[in-house]
């Protein structure tokens, strides 16, 4: 693919300075195969001026003269006509190449998807999405880039990415997205913690707990918002820009956490045990969403998007949230 796109940009870059079409191209091909203007025009079933007119424009636009006519004998290529006649042959050739690949990208699953996503607990859900989507096609790759919730944005507006899961907040002009889960906040402990016994908790039952801030845009200002909301100074011990450090830092004992999607485990990666409960609080809950860009997209990314609607319309997806019983 890259080598024909280079091919395709370097036969067509001194054509696309001047006005000169493919059609008058494909019109001045077929008049030199068939070396007649009205064997040609029955061919392409236009008129036979049509064609005649296409090679007066090469010619006025090239300041060459390309063919030479006789009456009685059709016509013949001068030896410059010949000349572009080849180069034409390949530019033809090159823009057919470029027309099928574009309508396999529409139509066949194949290439890679590059995905971003802003999402903390991402490595919970998106291996399951991933082998749906990869069983039994092997022309398909996919690359995944973690990122912020404003680059995830960013980055699908630039073309770095064919897609992104990330979190509705102050979304992009020219964003398409659509809702995947709504994620409410809960509280992390340790497995003792005197919280962790609890059916649900309050802002206000934090205010004397130490706290491990999940220091990342959207998230810790989430967090950060419950606290104003309930009038309370929250004692942050700690931050932590990973959400798997944030959890083994609370399973160490250095404090309590807000965080609004879990893993499927229950234990840090130090094995320390921890407990996961409800927070009770007017704060709205986090909308986790799959944005794209609007159009026609390529037939690996409506894939992509109907597996994500699947996995989130099931219980797995549910299992990722906390709630109050």
């Amino acid at each position: 693919m890259i080598v024909f796109l280079g091919k395709f940009e370097e036969y067509s870059s001194a054509v696309s300075a001047m006005n000169v079409t493919i059609k008058a191209l494909r019109y001045f091909m077929t008049a030199i195969e068939r070396g007649s203007l009205t064997r040609a025009a029955e061919e392409l079933n236009v008129v036979p001026s049509a064609i005649s007119s296409a090679i007066d424009q090469l010619e006025r636009e090239f300041a060459l003269t390309l063919i030479t006519r006789y009456p009685s004998r059709g016509i013949q290529p001068t030896a410059t006509g010949r000349i572009v006649a080849e180069k034409a042959r390949h530019l033809l050739e090159e823009y057919s190449n470029l027309l099928v690949a574009g309508g396999e990208l529409k139509s066949a699953l194949t290439g890679t998807l590059r995905i971003g996503y802003y999402a903390p607990v991402a490595p919970a859900f998106m291996p399951e999405i991933a082998g749906r989507l990869l069983a039994g096609h092997n022309a398909v790759s996919l690359k995944f880039f973690e990122c912020d919730n404003e680059g995830a944005q960013t980055g699908l507006l630039n073309g770095d990415y064919d897609v992104i899961v990330f979190v509705a907040r102050n979304v992009r002009p020219g964003i398409t997205y659509e809702a995947l889960l709504s994620v409410p906040p809960y509280v992390l402990t340790p497995h003792g913690h005197p919280l962790a016994k609890r059916s649900t908790v309050s802002p206000g039952e934090l205010a004397d707990q130490p706290l491990v801030l999940l220091d990342m845009t959207v998230a810790g200002e989430n967090h950060q918002a419950i606290m104003e909301e309930a009038g309370i100074a929250p004692r942050i011990v700690a931050t932590a820009t990973t959400h798997e450090m944030v959890r083994s830092l609370v399973g160490g004992g250095v404090g309590c956490a807000i965080l609004n999607m879990r893993p499927r485990c229950a234990v840090s990666y130090g094995g320390d045990a921890l407990a996961a409960v409800p927070l009770v609080t007017e704060v709205p809950a986090l909308q986790l969403v799959l944005g794209f860009l609007p159009g026609n997209p390529r037939k690996l990314v409506e894939v992509f998007v109907d597996e994500c609607r699947s996995y989130f319309a099931g219980q797995a997806a549910q299992d990722l949230i906390v709630v109050a019983s």
